[in-house]
């Protein structure tokens, strides 16, 4: 086999491979855009990890939501840095969810207050 044709196989192999993880990844991301609501509880796990930062929180209505947030680089960007929520934050966040037929409840968020201090991030909606 030629060097140039080993050389196409692996490329088309590892674009292969990278668009399965980027679809894997984005499976879940059907979300109502039109219809934003709010949960108020405590946090109770963040992962600060790629490709999303995700937070759990224990909604005050008895519910644990995995939350969404942006990648690392975005957040650090925005200046939020892996001590600037922690487990047991009283918080409110907004933000959209897939539809309720789905096993358990996701939100993309676009903002999260914490009455203790008044610290608040937010990014607009992303539109309907």
């Amino acid at each position: 086999m030629q060097p140039r044709t080993i050389l196409r196989t692996a490329v088309l192999l590892a674009s292969l491979a990278l668009s399965g993880a980027t679809a894997a990844h984005h499976s879940y991301a059907r979300f109502d855009r039109c219809h934003l609501f709010t949960i108020v509880g405590e946090v109770e796990h963040v992962r600060w990890g790629n490709p999303h930062v995700e937070l759990t929180i224990h909604g005050m209505d008895g519910v644990t939501y995995s939350i969404i947030w942006l990648n690392l680089q975005q957040l650090a960007r925005a200046g939020i840095q892996s001590s600037t929520l922690a487990v047991g934050d009283h918080v409110e966040v907004t933000g959209t969810k897939q539809p309720e037929d789905r096993p358990r409840i996701i939100a993309q968020l676009t903002e999260i207050w914490r009455p203790k201090d008044g610290w608040r991030w937010s990014q607009p909606p992303q539109g309907c």
